[in-house]
This record gives structure tokens, C-alpha cells and sequence, in this order.
């Protein structure tokens, strides 16, 4: 059956292929059913494409694609959380020995629904698989044991703010990782913080999540849905849900509910929650089916102060023993104390470290300032001081501006109502409508600041007219984008008004030098229409290309799969620098074939510039996808078959509707038009021409067939120049400055009245013929001299069905022009997008080197997709100019899309953010550096503050009072109960 299909798409493509094969050698292409016949071909091609690139015989089963996903999945998980570990110092010199025992037990379900077909006691004790009475309590390395003894598999961890629920997932997840045999699910945390569960169903919100921490898990399978959904759906990942408090309050319950009605018997998690907040989740609702729970329980004094002691900077006591700063106060400590209250919880012991172990204060402080009494207060004091000591042996950044940067940054996520700190979402700091629209924006103003300067030296005035009105049309189509549904419904609909405008404002007449409809409009009023239309057709090649309005950063490695190491990275923009720059070459030699000097600088700059932003990292392939070309070739196939398609659909998308408003609204306006530009009687000759004389006596004629003629009053003294066998009419003035009758060719002067009639579009410049008294019609050299404006018009004037004609083949032949570029750059841009490691090391910086250098080859391609395009469609295909001019409409979508990507949003973030001081000039750097010092996690490519805590309490604002001591100045009304 497979051949079957395959044979009859080839047939296809052999018969449409001929009839366009004849076409072009006829040269019969330029009208509408050719065209149509070219679309058919193009079509049957896709589809021949599309049904060999199937999956062929032999290739790896669904099951054993999972498992080997599945594999690297764990692999990831493994050296992120264990990285994460290190930072965070949880291994020096060990983790606190933080225990937990069983909650009460009515906040966990009924033994029964735990133990299914096992033995369980319920709250103390754990029967089953042949281990009795194993006990249900522990520390911090016992939690993936008892998991494994509970025999739902399902946990709830609970616990008082800042007392390990994160730690002990990280561990659990490391310990799973640890001791994972093939085929057990890979433990995968998630921050709860993000999930709205009134609007997303449960396996939804893990399937995005997924693919969003591990990108190439978001890939489409055969199936259709992503590679994260599936891996759910196997039972290959166990949910670690962290963070159920972080919720807003009325969306606790139904999260619950959701948990309760979403999983299926038999599917592991594990679940983190404050303790009062469960409580209150169960009083209002229900439990977690089928859930045991246990709960942290405070440190203990003697422990904290042990690891105080072994974590402080050692200095002399008074026998040369060995003490620390912190051996007086602890000694000095009482039950009921403040400082005792306060270290019962590891996140302040931690804080309690970092401002006192290592930097030389004296934690005596904590003793002896009387505000301290209060043990809400101690806890604020020391969150306040966490950043400060932290930054205090940085070099690089000054402490107080670290502390307002990352107050900026704590306000904006507490505003956005999450704890991920992801690059590509610091757009949406601007104020509107710079989120969306920024990066057009920007490039308006730089095209603006090239062209205000060149019409100030006298070059054409349209040029920032048309550039401002590009620049609008374009921000109209973008954001006209919403859902898939609309992404070419609304500019279409834009572009409705613009074509009308066209059609009604049009000169009813075919500029014979231009072949575009618009050609010869009110000046003023066709800058901003056509400059509005181009626009247009830009934000439908972005579209078309699958450009998204808030950008996801790219995972495809392109800048650097096949190379390492310095001579790697400089081949690679050695490599980049060329393509740009003979694109550059192509674009001026097309457009500036005069200013050879302008297109050599031009290219310059553009090779130079890409050169410069090509130095990502080199990026980390999987060793099975290098050894699978045929399968990078296969989902290149794919993803050029789906481009060519989306883009073929919105290029004759936008020209039919341009076709139907034009060419609908200038042929009406034909149909109602005088036959005559004069008034007088109408005169018929006995071979159905008719004619009207004006005063002057210029005659106005129309042929039997409707074809305009003008016959000139006086006799125009002219020559008739033969050669090469063919005798054209020129004027005294074109033979001689054009030395038309040099040897061998023969002249002779004639004296009489012309009749003139206009060739259709003459690319060559031979627009007019003369009529001679003898009858024989001449082609002439140019006689506009004898012509003025209302004359020209009349002998290129168009009837109704003619105008219609043109629209069509402009609107097909352009259509076609712009949606096979469209295509073209949408198939790379799929494939270039598609991630193809899921272990491939993804921190922040290297998601932005990788988004960095996957757009600059979008718009490589794009750019040089659209050049190629514009010069050999016309040529290879005999197609008319539309084609080409459609093809070069979209010559800067390149430069859009690297200003739309999350790369290109970051730049105008930090262009408006770093200039009014709220973030640093290399920001990046200083992310990085909060991280290796502690005050910020990383989870994946986004950053994340060390404790939600910390993090409320960095964005809330302060209340200064008086103290002894000027740092920290202000106490923090701190949002949490």
C-alpha cells in the first residue's frame, strides 16, 4: 500500500511537472491558469516529500524510544540536582540531620487505601513485602527507603516554612536516581508554584513543565502529542510536586482534587506542603488518596550548634585551643531563648551560617540587641542580611546594588506570581506596549536613523514615510496574533482596508515601466498604503514561519554540533561571517547596482556583525543523534514539507485577499468611467474603432478590440531606424545622443502625424508603437517627450476585466513568490527548532548562546532563502516580476526574527531595564555570580531564589526604624503568616 501511495504521488509530480516544463518553454507563465498549474506542481512535490520521508521499516520500537528517552531524562535530572547540591554546600561537611516522623494520622488517608493488597499500621509502623515492622520515621537519607515501603508509593512531606521539604526532595530524587534500575520512572521535581489547576488539568501541566525544564522533550512524536506527554502517560516519570502552599489560597483544595481525580491506582508521587496549610486543606477538603504523610520536625538546639561550630572560621581561645565566634553565644543560650526558636529551622541556620560562619561577624549581636527579643524579627534580621554578606567577598559587584537589583528582580516574580526567573520573560518589565512590540520598535528607529539622514542629503523624501508605515503595518500584524486560529485571520483582515485603499486611489492604467498595481498612486497617500501592505506581508512571513508572540528560547545546537575548542568557534563565524556577507552581495548588486562601494561596505558590516554574535559555547549532541543522519535528514524532510505547506497557505492567502479588494474595487471603478478623457461628438470608422476629437486635435481613440490609440495634432519629424532586420521610430534626440544610425544601420527621416498605441508591460523599455500613414505598426524608443501625463494614462488605461487579470496574476504570482520563501524559512526554523538531547547540559547562559546562534541562522537562511528566491523564480520559471518582488518582500524578515526571538526580546529588556538602573549591564554575570554564591538555584535554564522566603521578603517592602547599627537600615514587613 505504501508504494501504492508513493506511485501516485510521483505520478503527480511527472505530470504537473511537464505541463510546467511545456510552460516554460513556451514562456506562457505569466498568466493566472499557468500559475495555477505551477501551485499544483509545488503542491504534488510537498506531497512526494512528505510521503517518502515516513518512518520506514525497522527503526526503533515506540517502547524502546521511551525507554532510551526515559534514560536520558534520568541522566539530566541526575547532573542538574546533583550540581545544584554542591552549590548550595548541602555535602559540607553533611547535610543537617534534619528528621521527620509520621503527621497525624488524620490527615492521611485510610490504612486501607494505602496498603491496597499489602499490610500497613498506619502511622508508626510499615508492613509489607516482607519487612516488618520497619519503622516510619528517619533523617533525611532514610526518605527514598520508607517511599519504597509505603505501598501506594505516594508521600506527603510536611513541614514549617524553611524546614527542608525542598532539601529532602532534591535527596529523594538523588537516591531514587541513584539506585534506578531499567525501566523504573525517573524522579522529576516540580515547583508548584506555576500550576493553575481551575484551568489545567493535571497531566497538562507536567507534560508543559517537562518540556519546558527539558526541551527536547517537547518534540512530537507519530502520535501527535509531545515526548513528555507520552513519557507521562508510560508511568516513566514520578512527579516530585514541591511546594503545595505556594499556591494561592482558593486553589489549594481544587489542586488537591485534581491530584485525587487525575492519577490512576498505582501512580507514585511524592508531595511537599507547610504543615498548617495542609491541615487546612484537609479541614476544607479532603486527603491526598491513598497518601501516607510525614512531617519534618525541628532541629534540634544541640544539633544546630554542632554544625554552627563545624561550619565557623576557627580561631584561638584563650589556651590555644580551637573555638569559634559562636562558642559564647551558644553557651550563653537558654531554652526559650529567641536564637534557640530561630535555629530549630535549617533555612535560618543556613542564613545564620552564611552572615556569621565565614565572614568574621560577631554573632553576638543576636544576644545582645534588645529588638532581637523577638524571634520574628531575629528571622527577618538574618534574611536581610543574607545577600549582604553573601556579595561581601565579591570583587566584581558593589553590595548595595546587587541588594536593589535583586529587589527588583524578587518584586517582579512576587508580581508575576512565580519563583522561576527565566531571561526570556524579562520583556514583560517594560511598560506597554515594549513587551510585544519592543524589538519592531527598536528596528523602526534604527531604520529611521539611516533614512532621516539620507533624505536630509537629499535622497528620496518617501523614505522615512514608507519606512514609518512598514514599521506600523508590521506592529499591526504581529499584534494581531493570538492563537493558532488567528495567526493569519487578523492581519489578513488588516490588510483588507490597505487593498481597498489601493484599489480606490489607483491610476485605472498600467504602468508600463513598473509591473505593480500600485505604481503611479497619490504620493503621500501610497507611501503609507503600500509601506502599510508591506508590513503586512512581513508579520504574515511571521506567521507563516511559526514566530510565537512570547518566545520560548531554542534548544537546536546549530552553531557548534561538529567542532570544539577555539579553532571550532572561530570556523564557525568565519563560516557565518561569509554567508552574510554574500547575501549581502546578492541584495546589493539586485537593489544598488550602481553604488558598488555601498553594497562592499554593506557587506562588510553584515559579515562582521554576524561573525561577532556566532560565539555561543559548542553545544553537547547526543552520540545517537550524530550517528543518525538519515534521521536528521528525515525530520528535516518533515519540517520543510509542514513549512512549504503553512507558508504556501499564508503567501496566497494574503494574495487573494489583496487580489479580491484591489482588483475588485479598481475594476468597478473602470466600469464606471467615461469611454472618453474629452467630451465631444463620438465618430465610428468602418473597422469598429471609434475616436473623439479635442479642441487642440488630438485624437482619443478606441480599436474595435478596446485598445486605447492617440493620434498627435502636428506632424512629429522622426527617423526610422533599421537593424538587424527590424525598423523602430526614433526622435531626433534619441539618435543622436543614442547614435542609432551609426554604420550598419540604415535611417530615414519621415515628417507626419502619429497614431500611438502602448504595449503591455515591457520590461526592456520599449513601451509605445506608432502607427504610420502607410499603415505598419513600429515599435519606438522612447517618446514620452511627446507626451504629457493625462496622455500617458490614457494610452496605458485598462478595462475592467484587464485590471482584474493583473490583479490576479499579481496577487497568485506574488503569493506564490512569498509563500514558497515563507515556507522555506518555516521548515528551517521547525527543524532548527527542534531539540535533540535531552541530557544536554542547559543552564541560563547556554540557553542564551544557543538561542543566540539558532536565530542568526533563521535569519541566515531566511535572508538568503528570500535573495535566491527573488533572483531565480522569474528566471528558472519565466514567472512574472511579482514573483520576484514577493520573494524580496522578505529580505528583512530575517533581521524581524532575530529581534522577535527570546534572544532579540532580552537585548530590549536590558536595553530599557540596565539604562534606568533597575538591572546591571552584564546581567547574565551577575545571575551567575548570585548563583555560585548561593542566593539563587538553578532549574534549568531558569534561575530561582535559594527560598521562597528569602524571596518574599527581598520583594516586600521596607519599614525603616531606628537601629543601633546601620546595616541593615530597614526591617521588611515580612507577607508570610
Amino acid at each position: 500500500m505504501r508504494y501504492w501511495r508513493r506511485g501516485i504521488w510521483v505520478g503527480a509530480v511527472l505530470a504537473t511537472g511537464a505541463v510546467v516544463a511545456v510552460a516554460v518553454r513556451e514562456r506562457s507563465l505569466s498568466g493566472a491558469g499557468s500559475l495555477v498549474t505551477v501551485l499544483g506542481f509545488v503542491f504534488s512535490l510537498v506531497g512526494l516529500v512528505a510521503n517518502t520521508l515516513r518512518p520506514q521499516e525497522g527503526e526503533r520500537s515506540p517502547a524502546e524510544h521511551l525507554e532510551h528517552a526515559a534514560d536520558a531524562l534520568a541522566e539530566a535530572v541526575r547532573l542538574h540536582w546533583q550540581t545544584e547540591w554542591r552549590l548550595r554546600r548541602l555535602q559540607d561537611p553533611r547535610p543537617l540531620p534534619v528528621r521527620w516522623t509520621a503527621a497525624d494520622p488524620w490527615l492521611a488517608d485510610e490504612p486501607e487505601n494505602i496498603a491496597g493488597d499489602a499490610r500497613w499500621d498506619g502511622a508508626r509502623t510499615a508492613r509489607c513485602d516482607g519487612v516488618p515492622d520497619a519503622r516510619f520515621d528517619g533523617v533525611l537519607d532514610d526518605i527514598a527507603r520508607v517511599f519504597a515501603q509505603v505501598p501506594s508509593r505516594r508521600l506527603v512531606v510536611l513541614g514549617a516554612p524553611g524546614s527542608g521539604k525542598t532539601v529532602l526532595a532534591v535527596r529523594f530524587a538523588l537516591d531514587l536516581l541513584e539506585h534506578r534500575d531499567a525501566g523504573d520512572p525517573v524522579p522529576v521535581i516540580f515547583p508548584l508554584a506555576g500550576w493553575q489547576p481551575d484551568r489545567t488539568e493535571l497531566h497538562a501541566w507536567l507534560a508543559e513543565r517537562l518540556a519546558q525544564g527539558y526541551p527536547a522533550l517537547g518534540a512530537i512524536q507519530r502520535s501527535g502529542v509531545p515526548l513528555a506527554a507520552e513519557l507521562l502517560a508510560a508511568g516513566r516519570v514520578l512527579p516530585v510536586l514541591d511546594g503545595l502552599d505556594e499556591l494561592a489560597a482558593p486553589l489549594r483544595a481544587e489542586a488537591l482534587r485534581r491530584l485525587n481525580s487525575g492519577l490512576d491506582e498505582g501512580s507514585p508521587l511524592l508531595l511537599t506542603c507547610r504543615s498548617r496549610v495542609y491541615a487546612q486543606v484537609v479541614a476544607d477538603g479532603d486527603v491526598f488518596t491513598a497518601a501516607a504523610v510525614v512531617e519534618l520536625q525541628p532541629l534540634a538546639f544541640e544539633e544546630a550548634a554542632d554544625f554552627l561550630r563545624r561550619t565557623a572560621r576557627p580561631v584561638r581561645g584563650p589556651s590555644g585551643e580551637r573555638a569559634t565566634a559562636w562558642d559564647p553565644v551558644l553557651a550563653r543560650t537558654r531554652p526559650g531563648d529567641p536564637v534557640r526558636q530561630v535555629l530549630a529551622s535549617p533555612l535560618m541556620v543556613a542564613m545564620a551560617r552564611a552572615v556569621y560562619g565565614e565572614s568574621g561577624n560577631d554573632p553576638g549581636e543576636l544576644l545582645r540587641r534588645p529588638e532581637f527579643a523577638d524571634p520574628t524579627a531575629l528571622e527577618e534580621y538574618l534574611l536581610d542580611a543574607f545577600v549582604p554578606a553573601s556579595f561581601a567577598g565579591s570583587t566584581r559587584w558593589d553590595t548595595a546594588r546587587a541588594l536593589r537589583w535583586l529587589r527588583f528582580l524578587a518584586r517582579r516574580l512576587e508580581h508575576r506570581d512565580t519563583r522561576d526567573l527565566a531571561w526570556w520573560e524579562l520583556h514583560t518589565a517594560l511598560p506597554r506596549p515594549l513587551p510585544g512590540l519592543g524589538p519592531l520598535l527598536l528596528l523602526g528607529l534604527l531604520a529611521e536613523a539611516v533614512c532621516l539622514p539620507l533624505w536630509a542629503l537629499g535622497q528620496d523624501p518617501a523614505l522615512p514615510a514608507v519606512t514609518a508605515a512598514t514599521v506600523a503595518g508590521a506592529c499591526a500584524g504581529y499584534a494581531a496574533r493570538g492563537g493558532p486560529r488567528r495567526r493569519f485571520l487578523l492581519p489578513l483582515l488588516y490588510a483588507l482596508p490597505l487593498s481597498l485603499a489601493v484599489g480606490l486611489t489607483r491610476p485605472l492604467s498600467q504602468d508600463p515601466y513598473h509591473a505593480v498595481p500600485f505604481a503611479g498612486m497619490p504620493r503621500v497617500l501610497g507611501w503609507l498604503a503600500v509601506g502599510g501592505l508591506y508590513g503586512l506581508v512581513i508579520a504574515t512571513g511571521l506567521a507563516a514561519i511559526g514566530l510565537p508572540t512570547s518566545p520560548l528560547p531554542s534548544t537546536m545546537p546549530f552553531f557548534g554540533r561538529r567542532r570544539r575548542g577555539a579553532c571550532g568557534r572561530w570556523s564557525r563565524r568565519a563560516g557565518a561571517g561569509l554567508l552574510a556577507a554574500a547575501g549581502a552581495v546578492l541584495v546589493g548588486a539586485g537593489f544598488l547596482p550602481d553604488s558598488p562601494l555601498l553594497t562592499v561596505l554593506g557587506a562588510v558590516v553584515a559579515g562582521a556583525l554576524t561573525a561577532y554574535l556566532v560565539r555561543g559555547e559548542p553545544a553537547v549532541v547526543a552520540r545517537s543523534e550524530r550517528r543518525d543522519p538519515v534521521g536528521r535528514a528525515r525530520r528535516l524532510g518533515r519540517a520543510m514539507a509542514h513549512g512549504l505547506a503553512v507558508g504556501l497557505l499564508a503567501g496566497l492567502s494574503l494574495g487573494a485577499v489583496f487580489t479580491l479588494a484591489e482588483g475588485g474595487a479598481a475594476a468597478a471603478r473602470a466600469a464606471l468611467r467615461e469611454d472618453f478623457p474629452v467630451s465631444g461628438p463620438v465618430r465610428h470608422a468602418p473597422d469598429g474603432s471609434r475616436h473623439v476629437d479635442a479642441p487642440d486635435g488630438t485624437r482619443y481613440g478606441l480599436r474595435a478590440h478596446g485598445r486605447p490609440y492617440l493620434v498627435l495634432p502636428q506632424p512629429v519629424h522622426g527617423t526610422l531606424v533599421e537593424r538587424g532586420g527590424t525598423t523602430r521610430f526614433a526622435l531626433p534626440a534619441d539618435v543622436r545622443d543614442l547614435a542609432l544610425c551609426a554604420a550598419p544601420a540604415r535611417c530615414t527621416a519621415v515628417d507626419q502625424r502619429l497614431s500611438i498605441s502602448a504595449h503591455d508591460y515591457r520590461p526592456d523599455g520599449e513601451v509605445f508603437t506608432v502607427r504610420l500613414a502607410d499603415g505598419r505598426d513600429l515599435g519606438a524608443y522612447d517618446l514620452s517627450p511627446l507626451l504629457d501625463r493625462p496622455q500617458e494614462e490614457w494610452l496605458t488605461r485598462q478595462s475592467p476585466g484587464a485590471l482584474l487579470r493583473t490583479a490576479v496574476a499579481f496577487g497568485l504570482a506574488g503569493g506564490l513568490g512569498l509563500g514558497l520563501v515563507a515556507g522555506i524559512a518555516a521548515g528551517l526554523h521547525r527543524w532548527l527548532g527542534a531539540p535533540v538531547d535531552v541530557t544536554r547540559g542547559l543552564s541560563p547562559s547556554a540557553s542564551i548562546a544557543t538561542d543566540r546562534g539558532t536565530a542568526l541562522a533563521r535569519a541566515l537562511f531566511t535572508y538568503l532563502a528570500a535573495v535566491l528566491a527573488g533572483s531565480a523564480l522569474p528566471l528558472l520559471l519565466g514567472l512574472p516580476d511579482a514573483a520576484r518582488i514577493g520573494a524580496y518582500a522578505l529580505v528583512p524578515t530575517g533581521a524581524v526574527t532575530v529581534a522577535m526571538s527570546a534572544w532579540g526580546r532580552l537585548a530590549v529588556a536590558r536595553l530599557w531595564l540596565c539604562a534606568c538602573g533597575a538591572l546591571p549591564w552584564r546581567l547574565m554575570a551577575f545571575l551567575g555570580e548570585a548563583h555560585r554564591l548561593g542566593v539563587l538555584r538553578q532549574a534549568g535554564a531558569v534561575y530561582q531564589f535559594r527560598h521562597a522566603r528569602l524571596q518574599e521578603r527581598l520583594a516586600s517592602p521596607p519599614v525603616c526604624a531606628t537601629r543601633p547599627r546601620p546595616a541593615p537600615p530597614c526591617v521588611r514587613r515580612s507577607s508570610l503568616p
